[in-house]
């Protein structure tokens, strides 16, 4: 009985699925004929099964010993354990094994499954420890009423939204933790015992007075020792004996009668002991002696849950209260305790740690909430044991009906009705596909590695639990753990004792903790003293609010009304992203009353800088953009310095940049920057340098933030930061039934000579990857118009469109057709266009991702609780695979008009490719080939992407078409004749100098051409290959060197190839030969760049070759045509 009606409640979940996870449910009969059995694990033993194999009763954490059976029994098999087995009773369900898994393909699918998945706290184990934690948040099921209503009311004070309300408390206790390690060390060094006590000291204090707005004082009774809070050694106790005493006497217990009566009574005692201060707190909390609204044991109290409207049963408090007070301290003490032995072993990893504590801190000496996010290294240090040591071993599922799962190769295997499935993260966090050849080292850079990061399946890693059954501490456990450890690292040196054996062993509660942890500890007399007093956190929390109020009463009382004189806001911008953020300053400003105006940056040369002027540009390649270059010669040529007052200037400037272009980083705003400056302007605000390979929308924000502050008189810091939308200026209406306005085709044609795009036709589309390789590199050749020629190393700008099937996801949101007609046009431009909303929808880019601030204004908006709270997290704590669309559709109760909808969407830029060709080749004709690597993969969320440009050029055919044309970009990519070349172009980095090897076929060069190409496999990727060859007979190209990546033991690339012909580069290099480099900007050109030096400086020494390539790049014979 109690096995059917488990299923009939995952049933009752599963009949709630969307369309899309049914989709993902592979549940039909035939497929679960056509799947395999599960594998088996070690034969078990009669009667005990496999107790023996995994030692569950030992002192090792019995997960660890299951996780080392994966790499001899595969990645899911069964065991036969009782204890973990079947839905709650293995008898009832016909001898179903529990499943355990590392796959994290499997994983995946658990995540996208979640409603036939559901966690169900009914194993023998899982009612043995309910004895103790009830039917609480960990101890319940996810199709249990309870479980639904209490898990929004205890996990809104902890999302990373609310986490600054507490940071205060996090900086006290760490402060207070850190102090009384000091007071031990004297000065000097000292071996500190006890750490597990410690941190648990540390973490129950935070966790306590953060939840429930109690200080408990934990850390001032063991440094005095004193008898600790009551409710810690009692939990210690009891949690030792439940297994044993869960079902209270039982006959085994009459094998040592004595000892276990004993053993029973403390038991007994613990319990006791625990339920009555959890009682106390209750009744504390009820009589408003401790806590207030924002407590966490208020809410389960009193509040009505979002999400059921209902309130948590009073009998059911005091067990969500055992999880606070449990999984809140226990798991973060145990991170925080792996983390210590791991920097203290590894010394080098301390000091860059320490490092960046100081850096972040600064001169100040200690943490402000600002500064908590800035500690990446300690931060992946901590994910990083995490990942070897989760505070959790086992993630649990289960199953109602027959179904199936895929494997990460591919096989399907059946998985039996009432199975119980565990993932074990001991297994899934060190398998070696994922985590290289020696898992079980500790590298925190597999979390700033950003090749590492990609490599890895995107399901690899799940310390806190997934889906809706993820830690709801996840957040402040990070954030408590990486302060402490920045604040004891600036005034500590960790070592390991000498003779000290590291193992980790069952600990204090569920989560494992190292065995007798000890470390030996030294006063640094370079520490960062702190220049701020001591304070309580409610001290602090008052001069904050009050901070708050007066900024706040320096505001305008109606900005609107406020007369500001113009701003000039200029951008230089090639493909569109200046463009976008000067319109988005303009908006912002707005707001304030601040009137302003928009332009290219080459129309500031009519510019007298009186009125205050903001510029915001990239570098294109090193050089201005295409409508900064007459601004770029007018301060350069002299022009600028006079006929301007420039001392009375003043400018703001923020610069665009990819710091994977390290060579051209931010050279074109420097350029400007120094200049103005040296003509006597000054700047409004410090300059905002974006890298847009990293997180820059909220450092954007805080700039526009502190800009305003000083442009409306309010003070730098005075202003919020914007929520900053796409600024795509896109107006667009529904046309009324009576508007004769031209339709978006009737607009190009009559004002063609203003647009540079034309529809130009597919002549050839091959494929030129071969073999078993399921990635694709397309030859696409195309016929241009006469008025649109080129030269070798030019771009075709290719204008992609949204997919079919996004336009209908999008379509279906807003609830229409697509047969609509629209009314649309650009903000500035009164010129408006008719447009059908299915094709108005492909011009947008429906595959961008949310920024935090997008997320944040949909939370707001959303008048659902339940959906506003998840969408906060997701701000939060981003999925970066997941899309605004996918957003939109996981959240429906977001309602967006069809303006709405436009502004959380830019217009879909074009996308440049390389020409392969060269125009002298082909008589009498204009065409142009491009080689295109299609964009393919599935996201983090499950969804199957394809290149919004290269999808869709891989789909055309002869005879189709495409819009396009060729740019006039600023550029010295160009093919030189006269001097030896060598170019280096990995991959579709190819591209330009196929046209260079035509063109030098046709011209018949007679210098030296070096090309050194590399790909993966001679099998698979050896694109062009024929081509090649024909050159190297003609003459067009003297030295091919290919470099296979994928075919020995020892990764091979072009960067090795250049090193090993360093005497045939060195005497080309001699002969004035230009170096064309065309490729990946991230990896394959700083290596290439590297090689070359080193080349150098083999035959003269570093310093000389750096001097070389300063030369080289002065006088453009080292040229990159890269992307990120």
């Amino acid at each position: 009985k109690g096995g059917e009606r488990v299923r009939g409640h995952i049933l009752a979940a599963m009949a709630t699925q969307s369309d899309d996870e049914k989709r993902n449910s592979p549940a039909s009969e035939d497929e679960v004929m056509e799947a395999i059995d599960l594998p088996h694990g070690p034969k078990p033993w009669p009667v005990v099964g496999n107790m023996p194999h995994v030692g569950f009763l030992g002192e090792r954490p019995f997960a660890y010993n299951i996780g080392e059976m994966f790499a001899k029994y595969g990645d899911i098999f069964t065991l036969k354990l009782d204890m973990l087995g079947g839905v709650d009773d293995q008898d009832k369900c016909g001898g179903v094994l529990p499943i355990f898994i590392a796959d994290p393909a499997i994983v995946q699918e658990l995540v996208l499954r979640e409603k036939e998945f559901p966690k169900m706290w009914t194993s023998k184990i899982n009612k043995s420890i309910s004895f103790l934690g009830g039917k609480g948040l960990f101890t319940s099921s996810t199709v249990d009423r309870e479980w639904q209503t209490a898990r929004p009311l205890m996990s809104k004070p902890f999302n990373e939204v609310k986490i600054k309300q507490y940071f205060d408390i996090i900086v006290d206790k760490s402060e207070r933790y850190v102090d009384q390690l000091e007071r031990r060390v004297c000065g000097g060094e000292a071996l500190i015992s006890e750490l597990n006590d410690w941190n648990s000291c540390f973490t129950f204090d935070t966790v306590m007075e953060a939840s429930l707005g109690t200080d408990l004082k934990n850390l001032e009774a063991l440094g005095e020792g004193r008898p600790l809070d009551p409710f810690l050694p009692a939990f210690r106790k009891a949690f030792q004996l439940n297994l044993k005493f869960s079902q209270g006497w039982e006959m085994k217990h009459y094998l040592q009668p004595f000892k276990n009566k004993k053993l029973l009574e403390e038991f007994e005692s613990s319990v006791a002991v625990m339920f009555d201060r959890m009682d106390s707190l209750i009744e504390q909390t009820r009589n408003g002696t401790i806590g207030d609204r924002k407590s966490v044991l208020y809410s389960l109290l009193f509040d009505d849950s979002p999400l059921t409207n209902e309130k948590v049963m009073l009998k059911n408090v005091r067990s969500h209260l055992v999880t606070l007070m449990v999984a809140g301290h226990e798991t973060t003490a145990a991170t925080i305790g792996f983390t210590m032995y791991f920097l203290a072993k590894n010394p080098e990893c301390q000091r860059r740690a320490r490092e960046e504590a100081r850096r972040v801190m600064g001169s100040k000496g200690y943490l402000e909430y600002k500064d908590a996010g800035k500690l990446t290294y300690i931060t992946a240090c901590l994910r990083e044991t995490l990942r070897i040591f989760s505070a959790v071993n086992l993630l649990q599922r289960s199953c109602a009906k027959d179904t199936t799962v895929t494997s990460r190769t591919g096989t399907k295997y059946k998985i039996p009705a009432g199975s119980h499935m565990y993932v074990v993260l001991r297994g899934l966090h060190t398998r070696q596909e994922d985590w290289g050849e020696t898992p079980l080292e500790w590298n925190p850079e597999h979390f700033l590695d950003e090749e590492l990061i990609k490599k890895r399946h995107p399901h690899s890693y799940y310390p806190f639990g997934f889906a809706m059954r993820s830690c709801i501490g996840q957040f402040f456990a990070i954030w408590e753990a990486r302060v402490c450890l920045a604040l004891m690292l600036n005034k500590l040196t960790l070592k390991v004792p000498e003779g000290y054996k590291f193992k980790a062993a069952r600990g204090m509660g569920p989560a494992p903790f190292p065995k007798d942890f000890a470390l030996v500890m030294a006063h640094r007399e370079d520490q960062i003293v702190s220049s701020k007093g001591k304070s309580s956190s409610s001290d602090k929390h008052a001069s904050t609010l009050a901070e708050s109020r007066e900024a706040a009463q320096k505001l305008p009382a109606d900005p609107s009304s406020k007369q500001q004189e113009s701003v000039k806001i200029y951008f230089g911008s090639n493909v569109g992203a200046c463009e976008e953020l000067a319109f988005s300053i303009q908006q912002y400003l707005k707001t304030f009353g601040l009137n302003s105006v928009v332009a290219q940056l080459d129309d500031a040369i009519t510019n007298d800088f009186s009125s205050k002027t903001i510029i915001v540009t990239s570098t294109y390649n090193g050089f201005p953009p295409d409508n900064a270059k007459k601004f770029a010669s007018w301060l350069k040529d002299g022009s600028a310095s006079s006929g301007i007052c420039w001392k009375k200037a003043k400018f703001a400037l923020c610069g665009v940049g990819n710091s994977q272009w390290h060579s051209t980083f931010h050279k074109f705003p420097n350029q400007i920057y120094k200049a103005l400056t040296e003509f006597g302007a000054e700047t409004i605000v410090p300059n905002c340098m974006l890298d847009v390979s990293k997180e820059w929308d909220s450092h954007f924000e805080k700039w526009l933030g502190k800009l305003a502050g000083v442009l409306t008189g309010t003070g730098e810091a005075s202003l919020p930061a914007p929520v900053m939308t796409r600024a795509n200026r896109l107006q667009v209406d529904f046309a009324a039934g009576d508007m004769k306005v031209e339709t978006i085709n009737e607009v190009f044609h009559s004002n063609l000579s203003k647009f540079l795009v034309r529809k130009l036709d597919i002549l050839e589309n091959r494929e030129l990857q071969y073999g078993k390789d399921e990635r694709s590199t397309r030859h696409i050749e195309i016929a241009l118009p006469k008025e649109m020629p080129y030269n070798c190393g030019d771009h075709l700008a290719i204008r992609p469109f949204s997919s079919p099937e996004l336009v209908d996801e999008a379509l279906d949101l807003l609830k229409l057709k697509g047969d609509e007609w629209l009314v649309a046009g650009m903000e500035e431009n009164p010129k408006k266009a008719r447009i059908k909303a299915r094709r108005l929808l492909a011009l947008l880019d429906l595959t961008v991702c949310p920024s935090k601030a997008e997320l944040t204004q949909l939370a707001e908006s959303c008048p659902c609780p339940p959906e506003m709270f998840k969408l906060k997290q997701l701000a939060e704590n981003r999925d970066e695979g997941k899309t605004t669309l996918e957003v939109l559709k996981q959240f429906r109760s977001v309602q967006l008009d069809l303006k709405g909808f436009c502004e959380f969407f830019p217009l879909m830029k074009v996308r440049y490719y390389s020409i392969a060709s060269s125009s002298k080749s082909v008589q009498g004709k204009n065409v142009c080939k491009i080689c295109v690597g299609v964009v393919d993969y599935t996201t983090s969320t499950g969804r199957h992407h394809t290149g919004a440009s290269s999808g869709m050029l891989s789909g055309l055919r002869a005879g189709d078409s495409v819009f396009g044309y060729v740019p006039e970009l600023s550029s010295n990519f160009r093919l030189k004749d006269g001097v030896p070349i060598i170019m280096i172009g990995p991959g579709t980095g190819i591209a330009p100098f196929m046209g260079f090897l035509e063109e030098r076929e046709v011209i018949k060069a007679e210098k030296e051409a070096v090309l050194f190409f590399g790909c993966r496999s001679a099998a698979q990727d050896n694109i062009y290959k024929k081509e090649l060859e024909k050159f190297k007979s003609s003459g067009a190209l003297t030295d091919l060197f290919v470099a296979f990546s994928r075919d020995q033991k020892e990764k091979i690339y072009v960067q090795n190839l250049i090193l090993e012909q360093k005497e045939l580069v060195w005497r080309l290099l001699q002969e004035d030969a230009v170096v064309y480099v065309c490729g990946d900007a991230s990896s394959m050109a700083p290596a290439v760049r590297e090689a070359f030096s080193r080349v150098i400086s083999h035959f003269t020494s570093e310093k000389e070759a750096k001097e070389y390539m300063d030369t080289m790049e002065e006088s453009k014979r080292y040229l990159e045509d890269v992307w990120g």
